[in-house]
């Protein structure tokens, strides 16, 4: 029975881990966070709480996803946060429960390198970006209905030019969009490694 459920345990924070992953991807390949993704998420949770990984917080944790979405709605509306940002810290934060600090902790200092990334290297970034855009492109162009890259890479099946061309590269970071869905993922990634370790 112990087996069992650290197997399920297993697979349960796996499975969130990956899907962290692939939204980071997307997120800095396309600046897109896909709605089946964080779908999903909601559903994982909901399947950890039925199998008992999660949910030994569940009315706080709810209270406390419900209001940062909340606000993080308003803010949305002011152009000072992304929309799939504010969808994607729901989730993530039903799964955190009793470890928010370890998220905040972790998005907090994971957004801070990234915005440093972007001001101090923005067309280096930007240009890697383009490249590995070009080289999904040239692989797997007419291949669009392919069922692992629409998993693994949803947005790149629906976006067929990249959100920001590389000559904008000389702008600098203030005029650049910088994908803060992979900073949130890295505080969900710390959630992760802290229920693992110490859960």
């Amino acid at each position: 029975m112990f087996v069992v459920c650290v197997g399920i345990t297993l697979i349960i924070w796996c499975a969130f881990g990956l899907a962290l992953l692939i939204i980071s991807l997307n997120d800095f390949l396309f600046f897109r966070i896909e709605n089946e993704v964080v779908c999903f998420l909601i559903a994982l949770y909901a399947i950890s709480c039925m199998c008992g990984v999660s949910g030994n917080n569940f009315y706080f944790g709810l209270g406390i996803a419900t209001t940062v979405f909340l606000v993080a709605f308003v803010l949305n509306q002011f152009n000072l946060i992304g929309g799939g940002d504010v969808k994607l810290l729901f989730p993530i934060l039903l799964f955190a429960e009793s470890n928010l600090n370890e998220f905040v902790m972790g998005t907090s200092v994971a957004g801070i390198l990234l915005s440093l990334g972007y001001l101090l290297f923005p067309r280096r970034i930007l240009l890697t970006r383009e490249k590995i855009i070009g080289w999904l492109k040239f692989f797997f162009g007419k291949k669009r209905k392919c069922l692992a890259l629409k998993i693994i890479l949803p947005s790149f099946a629906r976006v067929r030019k990249s959100v920001v061309p590389p000559q904008k590269c000389v702008e600098g970071a203030l005029g650049q969009r910088i994908p803060y869905g992979v900073a949130i993922s890295i505080g969900g990634l710390c959630v992760i490694a802290e229920s693992l370790l110490f859960g």
